[in-house]
């Protein structure tokens, strides 16, 4: 009998416990949803926005083609470099009306990879070597997605 009490007010415990539990998320969520409120009355429904700048969601690359030709790209702390800079990086405009040709590409990566090239800048051959391995990566990055275009 004492067993069965025991185990009666244990089971009573736990799930007072996780409706105490349950109660407080929901106490949370709804103190949440009514700030929200508050702030929409009293900036007028036209002035109120909700966006979640926080969010992971909105930090996330929009554009998973993007991501899939980066593949090789030089990575910074934001991760991927989207390729209007790799188009950047060899001088080029990415939304030009009419697209570049292969030649042309080539040509504006031959001349920044002579302009940068580190027995060509004697002085200061540390940020040559690392300006001459960005135009390389980019240049590398832009072929592959041409490539990658193409099938």
């Amino acid at each position: 009998m004492e067993v069965t009490q025991l185990r009666r007010t244990i089971g009573w415990l736990y799930t007072q416990e996780r409706i105490r539990r349950m109660q407080n998320i929901f106490n949370q969520e709804r103190i949440k949803y009514q700030k929200s409120y508050d702030k929409w009355r009293e900036n007028g429904p036209g002035a109120y926005q909700h966006f979640q700048q926080d969010d992971w969601y909105w930090k996330t690359e929009t554009s998973y083609k993007d991501q899939r030709t980066n593949s090789g790209a030089a990575r910074t702390e934001s991760g991927i470099q989207p390729m209007s800079h790799h188009y950047a990086v060899l001088g080029l405009d990415r939304f030009r009306a009419t697209p570049y040709t292969d030649a042309e590409i080539k040509t504006a990566f031959r001349q920044k990879a002579k302009e940068y090239h580190p027995d060509q800048n004697q002085r200061d051959k540390e940020a040559a070597e690392a300006k001459f391995k960005q135009v390389m990566v980019s240049y590398e990055a832009i072929k592959s997605e041409r490539r990658a275009a193409n099938y």
